[in-house]
């Protein structure tokens, strides 16, 4: 991690490994800044829970796991899954070091040798999806699933969706479309089923579902849960139906109309029971593939002309944290460029952010 100024950690985006390359996102190196929201201001978005969707009967026993999930609080576990989904992006060699800043070293472990050995072990899936195992100190792991980076990604991913949403822009352009639902429900399955074969060998939740799979039979770790933003949520809400596993997502297409087109299908009880969707307003990507049965919606705070930023994984960050307190998580500076107001210095001081940002 590259050193910015005084007190700056910065993550630089360039080439990187296969992997992925990192966006420019520059952490303080200490938790020096947060957003400091009053209980009684607090979103009931950040008081979401998921009913009775999520197994919590066993729970992890560190504060810093992600994995951790109370009963009617799941935003500190958002707060995580938000950054773990985003360094899925990232290059390899700079996702250790932000790891170490977030949750504070000796808590948070990319673990670099787990896939190679999986693939080595099955050889006959196909090595083409992007994903990191990220495990912590309460024996507790987290797979993070990229979303598309590349055009082939794009292709590859989006056949899943493709026909509900087709079906979804033609159900749009009728009057009273809405009664048409159980119609545009049936022609997605009929034209699902015939791409499914065909869906299946190429599509990159077989990979991360076996990999899940790979883990949970294992038995190294006492929870797993999965994470990805944009098409990679997308696949993490599959392969969380599919393996049972608890999944949460960001800016991700939902997976209700696109069921039957994933093998083994997965149902809307199993989609209810084990998914979670982050859906920020305006973003148009969290809205194909029908409607989430469970989520929480934030807003985007920016303008019409730049509404796509509102997909941005490191906006909904940003928004997490000013919205419902950062839990006394490092804040970034790029919270500051997209219009985020200054954070409060944790020791009461007149520190700005703003200022070692700019001296950078």
């Amino acid at each position: 991690m590259q050193v910015v100024g005084s007190g700056l950690a910065a993550v630089l985006s360039g080439t990187g490994q296969e992997e992925g390359s990192a966006p420019y996102v520059t952490f303080p190196s200490n938790n020096a800044f947060f957003y400091d929201v009053p209980q009684e201001e607090v979103s009931p978005m950040c008081n979401a829970d998921f009913g009775n969707s999520i197994n919590t009967d066993t729970v992890s026993s560190s504060a810093s796991s992600p994995v951790k999930m109370a009963s009617n609080l799941i935003i500190t576990s958002c707060h995580h899954l938000s950054v773990i989904a985003m360094i899925a992006y990232f290059r390899v060699d700079s996702i250790q070091p932000i790891l170490d800043t977030w949750f504070g070293e000796g808590e948070a472990f990319l673990d670099t040798n787990v896939i190679p050995a999986f693939r080595e072990a099955h050889p006959e899936l196909p090595s083409a999806a992007s994903f990191q195992l990220v495990t912590f100190s309460d024996e507790s792991a987290v797979v993070c699933v990229r979303g598309t980076k590349t055009y082939f990604d794009f292709l590859v991913d989006a056949r899943l969706w493709y026909a509900s949403t087709l079906f979804q822009l033609v159900q749009s352009a009728m009057p009273f479309g809405f009664a048409f639902d159980a119609l545009i429900q049936f022609c997605v399955n009929m034209l699902s089923d015939i791409e499914a074969s065909s869906v299946t060998k190429v599509s990159y939740y077989v990979e991360t579902t076996a990999f899940v799979n790979y883990l949970k039979k294992s038995g190294k770790y006492l929870n797993i849960a999965i994470t990805g933003h944009s098409l990679g949520g997308g696949l993490t809400l599959i392969t969380g139906a599919q393996t049972q596993t608890k999944a949460i997502a960001i800016s991700a297409p939902s997976a209700v109309m696109s069921r039957v087109a994933v093998t083994p299908e997965i149902s809307l009880d199993q989609i209810k029971k084990h998914t979670y969707a982050v859906i920020p307003q305006m973003d148009i990507v969290p809205r194909l593939g029908g409607a989430h049965m469970n989520s929480a919606g934030i807003k985007c705070r920016t303008g019409l002309s730049d509404m796509f930023d509102c997909h941005f994984a490191k906006r909904t960050l940003c928004e997490l944290m000013f919205t419902c307190g950062n839990v006394k998580r490092p804040v970034y500076c790029e919270c500051l460029s997209m219009g985020y107001p200054e954070p409060s210095p944790i020791d009461g001081s007149e520190a700005s952010l703003g200022l070692l940002c700019e001296s950078s």
